[in-house]
């Protein structure tokens, strides 16, 4: 057996520390701390770019501190770092760009603990679900910031304050607590086709929610917020570098890594993929790295301007390029996406449909089952049905909307394939 000389906690770390030595020298004490505190203050629904509510340097200092916690915490618990792990805590960075922050995610992961505990389980066996929870952590922020409370109770802005904090902090509890248990089931209602399952039932929470304050004339739940271009070409440099990391370790550890590689290639990425249990480390490390840089191709080529919501969507395809995604079953359905947008009257104005070329990958298990056609029609599908599917959740309070969305898609394209082809190996969980 090879030995490992860089593991995936190796580069985590090496993360932690580049974006850690970066906000320091990006910003001076006294604007790194007003910006991050604006982030922490924000409601923080969907969308809204920590880059322009809190500078580039402030940003950095959130994705940092929470990737820093959530090493901490697998430390800890002695959680070994497979691919499925991993993606998660790539994509907790990637939406600490645009969402989650530590005020509002450590109530969530408090409700899973209580959770266990109730259940008699190991919190250890439901990390999973802990690393993806905080899809929805803007409810807790929207509690505490987003709702004027002295509108039925004619408290003071103090007191406003007090009781938005105990009402979110026990909103984000009861959303953890309930969380393990639809997510084990949601998967059933796609089959393993949406790699982002945890967000599809965080969509199922966010529309029950919604529902719920839109009763209420008091409850604002406008959408949208402005976004920040003015970074893009530090972060242009910054996911080219962290490819990079991932490539170059890749071939520390292995230097004939890239005549494994296609075997990867070969698989249809359909949950549950672990590439780095499958694979092994060297090989999903060079996939991640690639998967960076097709990611980053894709902006150039396109003509993006990297904000935060598309930094999040570039880290979270990096991720998950250990837990189901490569180039051969994710090109498909990117070229579906960007194909609906070219023929319908959607633009690449609106930073949700940019982001939804992205984050289109959650179905790249179809392609890599089913074929390139399938996988053209299924990102032509995610971009049709992603406004509808935030349309339904219409606080904005699921980050995840396009695994939401995602998880329709799946679960209306898969027995319809079914039904056609007469291949019927792998089609059930």
């Amino acid at each position: 057996m090879m030995k490992i000389i860089l593991h995936p906690r190796s580069l985590l770390i090496i993360m932690f520390m580049i974006l850690f030595g970066a906000v320091f020298v990006l910003n001076d004490f006294t604007s790194l701390y007003h910006g991050y505190i604006a982030i922490l203050k924000s409601p923080s629904i969907l969308i809204s770019d920590y880059l322009y509510i809190g500078g580039l340097g402030a940003t950095l200092f959130n994705v940092a501190t929470i990737l820093l916690v959530n090493i901490i915490m697998l430390r800890t618990l002695k959680i070994r770092l497979t691919g499925p792990v991993l993606a998660g805590v790539l994509t907790i960075a990637g939406f600490s760009f645009f969402g989650k922050n530590l005020f509002n995610t450590i109530p969530i992961y408090l409700g899973i603990y209580l959770y266990a505990r109730t259940q008699n389980l190991n919190f250890k066996s439901f990390i999973i679900v802990v690393l993806f929870s905080t899809g929805i952590s803007p409810v807790v922020s929207f509690m505490i910031f987003g709702v004027d409370w002295s509108a039925w109770w004619g408290v003071t802005p103090a007191l406003n304050v007090y009781i938005g904090g105990v009402i979110g902090i026990l909103s984000g509890l009861a959303i953890g607590f309930i969380l393990p248990a639809l997510s084990a089931h949601t998967i059933k209602f796609h089959r393993g086709y949406d790699l982002y399952n945890v967000g599809f039932a965080l969509g199922l929470i966010s529309m029950v929610i919604s529902a719920i304050l839109r009763g209420f004339d008091s409850v604002n739940l406008e959408r949208g917020g402005m976004t920040s271009e003015l970074y893009h070409t530090p972060l242009v440099w910054m996911t080219a570098g962290l490819s990079l990391l991932f490539i170059v370790a890749a071939f520390i550890n292995d230097k004939s890594v890239y005549k494994k590689y296609p075997s990867l290639l070969r698989s249809s990425g359909r949950l549950v993929s672990d590439f780095i249990q499958s694979h092994g480390v060297s090989v999903t490390f060079l996939n991640i790295g690639l998967m960076g840089l097709l990611s980053l191709s894709l902006v150039l080529v396109m003509g993006f301007e990297i904000n935060g919501p598309l930094m999040g969507a570039i880290l979270t395809v990096m991720g998950f390029g250990a837990f189901g995604k490569h180039p051969r079953n994710a090109l498909p359905v990117i070229l579906g996406a960007v194909l609906a947008v070219f023929i319908s009257d959607y633009s690449f104005d609106n930073i949700g449909t940019v982001i939804a070329v992205f984050f289109v990958t959650a179905l790249s298990p179809i392609a890599g089952r089913y074929g390139v056609a399938a996988g053209i029609l299924a990102g032509f599908l995610h971009v049709m049905v992603t406004p509808l599917a935030l349309n339904f959740q219409e606080g904005g309070f699921n980050l995840y909307n396009n695994g939401f969305a995602a998880g329709f898609v799946a679960a209306l394209m898969i027995p319809l394939i079914e039904m056609f082809n007469r291949f019927k190996g792998d089609v059930t969980i």
